[in-house]
């Protein structure tokens, strides 16, 4: 009807069109990515049946008043992951399956370097800051040379283990603290400022100096 009466010539009605087909778009895709959140939700849980038609609150927790300062996340992780627990039973297993009974030394699969702490008031220490321990074995002669490859193998795994869950809790706790620096940047600046925009602009169009898709 604006066009009809001239106040809205052909490029700007293309350009709100254009605007609205955007949004629809953006819309359509947003409800997908509702969806597939939940359903990823929902495997998290082990749900299933009845159970799917759970309600999820109207709004986040509020934001913590700072986020968590997790210094010692690699060691946890090498003590209580259950892959780490899990290959560290395997080669146990593994050396009772190749008969091995005889332990000479524990290796430390990490290899990390060593840490020194120093102070005033205390001597000075030295240790290893993360360790991940698998036996070795007196392995006797070359009529065992296969069950040492086997063992070893499976030590090596057991490393590779380790090594990718001190890599994924550093991967998580760094998504962690990004994730509380976003949402706290998104509350203390870009909704305030948002609010105020919409404010402004809802001033200026009761003034009639602004219109409506402006």
């Amino acid at each position: 009807r604006m066009a009809q009466v001239g106040n809205f010539n052909k490029l700007q009605q293309a350009r709100e069109q254009s605007f609205y087909a955007d949004a629809a778009l953006n819309q359509a895709k947003a409800q997908q990515a509702q969806l597939s959140a939940r359903e990823r939700l929902t495997r998290l849980l082990g749900l299933w049946g009845t159970q799917v038609s759970y309600r999820l609150p109207e709004r986040l927790p509020d934001l913590p008043g700072s986020p968590k300062d997790l210094p010692d996340i690699e060691r946890t992780a090498l003590s209580q992951r259950l892959d780490v627990q899990g290959a560290r039973l395997l080669t146990e297993q593994m050396a009772r399956n190749l008969g091995l009974t005889r332990t000479t030394r524990f290796i430390n699969v990490l290899e990390l370097g060593l840490v020194r702490n120093s102070s005033n008031e205390e001597p000075t220490q030295k240790g290893w800051e993360i360790g991940f321990e698998i036996p070795l074995f007196d392995w006797g002669g070359a009529r065992v040379a296969k069950a040492e490859a086997i063992y070893m193998q499976t030590v090596h795994r057991a490393a590779e283990t380790a090594i990718n869950a001190r890599s994924e809790v550093r991967e998580a706790y760094g998504a962690y603290r990004s994730a509380w620096d976003v949402a706290k940047h998104h509350r203390d600046e870009i909704v305030p400022l948002r609010q105020r925009i919409a404010e402004e602009n809802v001033l200026r169009y009761n003034g009639m100096l602004i219109g409506v898709f402006e």
